[in-house]
C-alpha cells in the first residue's frame, strides 16, 4: 500500500495523506437550482450536437475516448537506484567529493546498519562553509572538519515504492522538497528528485501530475 513516512534518528512515523498535503483553499459551493425544468425538447440530438463540434473538438474527444486506463506511474518505475549514500560519520570533504563527482543536489545519510537517518544537500554544505546560519545570518566561516551528521536534515519524508508519482510531484511543489528517498520494508531502495519527475513528464507527455 502506498504511503509516506518520516524517518528520523531513533524512530519513524507514518504520515497519512491529509497531513502531508495542504488543505484546498476553495470553499464548498452551494447547489445550483434550475430556473425551470429541463424537458426533452431542451436536449439536442446527439448527432446534431456532434455536427456542431469543430474538427479540433472532435479530435480532442476522440483522444479522450481512446483509453480509460489511468496514466499513473509508481515511484519504483521512476526512482534512481542504487542510491549514492553517505554515513553520518563521513566528513564534509567526502560529501563535497560525492556532490562534485555525481552532480547531485541531495544525498541520503544511512547508518552502517542500513537505516536512513537524514539527508544532506549541496546547499547545506555551501551555507555552512560560507558561515551562514539556516536563516542566512552571517557567522564565522567553518572548516571542512565537520561531519555530515552535524549538517544533515535529521527528519526525512519518504515514500513507499508503490506511491503514485503524481503525489510526489505535488509534494515537491507544496512542501518545497527537492528529493524524496523511496523506502521499501524499512530499507532505502531509491530516490526521486525534481529532475526525475521532469524527465518522466518528457517521456510520458500525457502524464497528469495532479492526482
Amino acid at each position: 500500500m502506498a504511503s509516506f513516512q518520516i524517518y528520523a534518528l531513533n524512530a519513524h512515523e507514518l504520515m497519512p495523506l491529509n497531513k502531508v498535503f495542504k488543505r484546498p483553499g476553495v470553499e464548498k459551493t452551494a447547489a445550483i437550482v434550475a430556473e425551470h425544468p429541463i424537458g426533452d425538447m431542451d436536449h439536442p440530438d446527439a448527432s446534431e450536437q456532434h455536427d456542431r463540434q469543430t474538427p479540433a473538438e472532435q479530435a480532442y474527444r476522440a483522444i479522450e475516448q481512446l483509453t480509460e486506463r489511468p496514466l499513473a506511474l509508481l515511484a519504483e518505475q521512476v526512482m534512481t537506484s542504487p542510491v549514492v549514500i553517505l554515513t553520518p560519520e563521513a566528513s564534509i570533504t567526502e560529501a563535497l567529493r560525492q556532490f562534485q563527482k555525481n552532480a547531485f543536489r541531495h544525498i541520503p545519510v544511512v547508518t552502517s546498519a542500513g537505516r536512513l537517518v537524514g539527508i544532506i544537500s549541496d546547499r547545506d554544505i555551501l551555507r555552512y562553509l560560507a558561515g551562514l546560519s539556516e536563516s542566512y545570518q552571517r557567522q564565522i566561516p567553518h572548516t571542512r572538519d565537520a561531519r555530515v551528521e552535524q549538517l544533515m536534515t535529521p527528519q526525512v519524508l519518504t515514500a513507499s515504492a508503490d506511491t503514485d508519482v503524481r503525489h510526489i510531484a505535488r509534494l515537491f511543489v507544496e512542501q518545497h522538497i527537492g528529493a524524496m528517498p523511496i523506502v521499501k520494508n524499512g530499507k532505502l531502495e531509491g530516490i526521486i528528485t525534481r529532475s526525475d519527475v521532469l524527465g518522466t513528464v518528457m517521456r510520458h507527455y500525457a502524464l497528469e501530475l495532479w492526482a
